[in-house]
């Protein structure tokens, strides 16, 4: 009965979890660019934009995460098009509306892949990249918006 008991725990040491296993994290932040007027330390934050490094300061939580994530596909010109529950849809509404002229910095997991110049008010929840990203991220980012829908439907 040992020897059972025994093995039963080293197979149980030895193979990895499935059951409690979580899948692999990916972050989308959807930060905007602010004055820092009357902002502590803990409420904007200094980033480099890339190409040229300018500094801007961005608010520090961000407008929009990939909690809110419905979708994300690629078209065939290799855009990918991030589609946001209601909640994304009226923060990236308002955050648009009400920041024209600033910039809108979008990252995937720390890294700045989109920055432009908020032109116009996004009210359809759809924010549009207008460049590929690398294919496994889009890949985390799809089944995190799959996951995202299934939660939603169960509450």
């Amino acid at each position: 009965m040992r020897w059972i008991c025994l093995t039963g725990l080293l197979l149980l040491t030895l193979l990895p979890a499935q059951a409690g296993h979580s899948a692999p994290k990916i972050l989308l932040r959807i930060h905007v660019q602010t004055t820092g007027e009357g902002l502590s330390n803990m409420q904007a934050t200094t980033i480099a934009l890339p190409p040229n490094g300018e500094q801007i300061q961005i608010r520090a939580l961000p407008e929009v995460t990939e909690g809110e994530l419905i979708d994300a596909t690629q078209d065939a010109s290799g855009r990918i098009h991030f589609l946001f529950n209601h909640e994304g849809q009226v923060s990236l509404s308002a955050v648009t509306a009400e920041n024209q002229g600033r910039i809108l910095v979008v990252f995937i997991n720390g890294f700045i892949v989109y920055a432009p110049i908020i032109d116009t008010q996004i009210v359809n929840g759809e924010l549009v990249l207008p460049h590929p990203i690398n294919p496994q991220a889009l890949q985390f980012l799809q089944d995190m918006a799959r996951r995202n829908v299934r939660q939603a439907a169960k509450t």
